[in-house]
């Protein structure tokens, strides 16, 4: 955009400008606003610029960094404006910044050569990056993340990688070939890091023919780790209830019977005072006493007299 389509879209105030220019400001819009989540601390500086490219778009903003809104003459009476945006895109960019960094680029008089600075500074050559991100991508392993936690990390690398490679898309016959090779390569790398946990649903993976999907393999790995959270949870439901039972056993040897002194109950509860239950083994045994001392005279005894007579 040249100096005079810039001026002829800013005026004198906010309110007369249009809501499609990229000088006008919504009222949501302050100094002290954080575009990104995480403020840039000098490592993974693509990932951070790709975010704030991003939220500058959004905010229709980016033109302030990237060169295609030309700073006006400082006599004209459109500066008052363009110096206003340009503080505003300022502001952002060293709220989005680490403090040490934000300090070595503060004095910078523009947003654009703010921007331009972190680039020189931080950004690698394609085949340095290319390199970093690809041992990442080989040494990243599952360890104590879940599942999709892991995921996650590992979608970010690839994210990284594809911005790096730049692969020009293709209407070929060749595309979907390509697209699938390197699809296949990304469930490869996902399959690798895996815990040991995994390797029944791993291999089940790998002897499908043809390989699945990233979204299928994800589906199948997050379902078996659903699938052993329910039965941890199902363990640790046995073993409470195990638990529950050893302490209240515990806590019955704990109780003296004042009348009895025998332990497991208390006097209100002894039996000797309020009668043995009919299925009490001590009953139970002196009615199968008696009974057969019974049998036994009966037998003994003269035929004619009944175990009734008796």
């Amino acid at each position: 955009m040249s100096s005079s389509q810039s001026q002829s879209q800013i005026g004198n105030s906010n309110s007369s400008i249009d809501h499609s220019s990229p000088f006008f400001l919504t009222s949501s819009d302050n100094p002290s606003s954080v575009l990104v989540s995480n403020v840039f601390n000098g490592v993974g500086f693509s990932a951070w610029k790709r975010s704030i490219t991003i939220a500058l778009s959004a905010k229709n903003k980016l033109g302030f960094v990237d060169g295609s809104i030309d700073q006006p003459l400082s006599n004209s009476k459109t500066y008052a404006t363009w110096y206003r945006i340009n503080s505003m895109v300022t502001s952002w960019l060293l709220n989005s910044l680490h403090k040490n960094i934000a300090d070595s680029v503060l004095f910078l008089p523009t947003a654009k050569e703010i921007w331009d600075e972190l680039n020189q500074r931080y950004s690698q050559p394609n085949g340095a990056m290319f390199y970093q991100i690809q041992q990442q991508i080989y040494s990243i392993a599952q360890g104590t993340d879940d599942f999709s936690m892991y995921f996650t990390k590992l979608s970010k690398i690839w994210d990284e990688l594809r911005i790096v490679q730049s692969i020009p898309n293709c209407i070929c016959g060749s595309a979907a070939s390509i697209r699938k090779f390197l699809e296949e390569q990304q469930l490869i790398q996902l399959l690798m890091g895996l815990n040991d946990s995994y390797k029944v649903t791993r291999g089940q993976i790998l002897m499908m023919k043809p390989l699945p999907s990233i979204s299928t393999a994800y589906s199948l790995l997050l379902q078996e780790e659903r699938q052993r959270e329910i039965h941890s949870s199902s363990m640790v439901n046995s073993e409470s209830i195990d638990m529950l039972a050893l302490t209240e056993h515990n806590n019955k040897k704990s109780l003296t019977c004042n009348h009895c002194k025998k332990t497991g109950h208390t006097k209100s509860q002894c039996y000797r005072l309020n009668r043995f239950p009919s299925n009490f083994k001590f009953t139970k045994n002196k009615k199968e006493d008696f009974k057969s001392t019974i049998h036994n005279a009966t037998a003994s005894s003269s035929p004619s007299l009944s175990s009734e007579q008796y």
